[in-house]
């Protein structure tokens, strides 16, 4: 490979004017029709949603709300998640996975991650189950699944819910079973650099149980079960049905652009093969991606750092998800942590490096991405 001409166009990590282009005047016209219905709150955009992207998950239920973090909040109520209770969370992911667990009251409880995969140790989430916790909250990474089964085992072992992050798995799957598929709920996001994406905010929480489904419907809606009757405390969290309309005309495409995010990882792998400086992580026997992000680790102090600055400087935009582990931030201070708890989510965000990988690059804008990577860390 040669290293291409700085001044060569930019690669953005996500491409939504590529995006808006493969749709076509449908998304128009599925706003505009939005716009005419006067139903912008919920409706029969959203109903359909819903039923749609539950059933591409194997979910019973699908519950759409105003984002993915109060799909996560949301989601720990309606599974009866109370101030006090622990929940065990992973400490390499957005801060929004233990966020909602404090916002609700209850105390995030960290375990430590598999550094291959970056994907929560489950014998470390079982390590750090105690007697007040009543929930688990594994995060599928990037869009690699965590051990379902594994999951699925620990959570009915201990009596606890299992809820999954699926924020970046739209559509993922291990072992045969799909996000959301055994988990006790599972909460996604709609944001629009995600695999599917509204324009906006917007999230949804599947699930399998008929009570949890009333429980949700009911939490998004002031706690109303119908009209100026309200059974219980809850926000407004109503997805609004333009962005529902955008979704259902993107859903279909969900499956294409995932098979090909996988296929631009294949070619990263295949380029990065050999390296010692550049590592990707690693994929689990009987996972199908989704490869929302598609990370390496760069060796060498500093040496991440490094090939981000000069990445910009070549116009492609790479990025670090996550610079700081959730334990070591500002607002966990009072969760009992500090350096040195979780030394493979710690040694993760010094080296992680996620690269373009959305379904529009071209065979020549992986080969410059790859070839400017190995480049600046030598």
């Amino acid at each position: 490979m040669t290293t291409p001409a700085m001044t060569d166009a930019p690669i953005p990590p996500v491409d939504l004017v590529a995006e808006r282009a493969q749709l076509g005047s449908a998304l128009d016209e599925a706003v505009l029709k939005t716009l005419h219905s006067g139903t912008y709150v919920l409706g029969p955009e959203v109903a359909a949603f819903e039923r749609d992207f539950a059933q591409a998950h194997r979910a019973k239920h699908g519950v759409a709300v105003g984002s993915g973090t109060d799909a996560l909040i949301l989601a720990l109520k309606a599974l009866g998640v109370e101030p006090g209770d622990h929940v065990v969370t992973s400490p390499f992911t957005f801060f929004a996975s233990a966020g909602s667990i404090a916002w609700i009251g209850a105390k995030p409880v960290l375990a430590d991650i598999d550094p291959a995969t970056g994907l929560m140790d489950v014998d470390a989430a079982r390590a750090a189950c105690d007697s007040k916790t009543t929930c688990v909250l594994p995060v599928h990474i990037y869009g690699q699944l965590v051990d379902l089964k594994a999951y699925r085992k620990l959570a009915d072992e201990k009596g606890i819910k299992l809820l999954e992050d699926a924020a970046q798995a739209h559509a993922a799957e291990r072992d045969g079973l799909r996000a959301g598929e055994v988990g006790d709920a599972a909460a996604f996001s709609f944001y629009p650099t995600k695999n599917l994406g509204t324009a906006g905010e917007g999230g949804a929480i599947l699930c399998n149980d008929d009570a949890v489904l009333t429980t949700l419907q009911r939490l998004r809606d002031h706690g109303s079960s119908a009209k100026y009757q309200h059974a219980m405390v809850g926000t407004n969290s109503r997805l609004h049905a333009m962005h529902a309309a955008i979704l259902n005309v993107k859903l279909p495409y969900l499956e294409d652009w995932n098979q090909k995010r996988r296929a631009n990882a294949k070619r990263y792998d295949e380029l990065f093969a050999g390296s010692d400086v550049v590592r990707p992580l690693t994929v689990a026997p009987g996972s199908t991606h989704a490869y929302h992000q598609y990370g390496v680790r760069v060796s060498g102090d500093g040496a991440r750092d490094r090939v981000l600055s000069g990445l910009h400087e070549r116009k492609i935009f790479a990025a670090i998800h996550y610079p700081r582990p959730v334990h070591l931030q500002e607002a966990a201070a009072s969760w009992g942590y500090g350096p040195g708890d979780f030394p493979h989510a710690e040694q993760l965000s010094n080296e992680i490096l996620c690269l373009p990988i959305h379904p529009f690059l071209t065979p020549e804008q992986l080969e410059r991405v790859a070839s400017s990577v190995l480049e600046l860390a030598s």
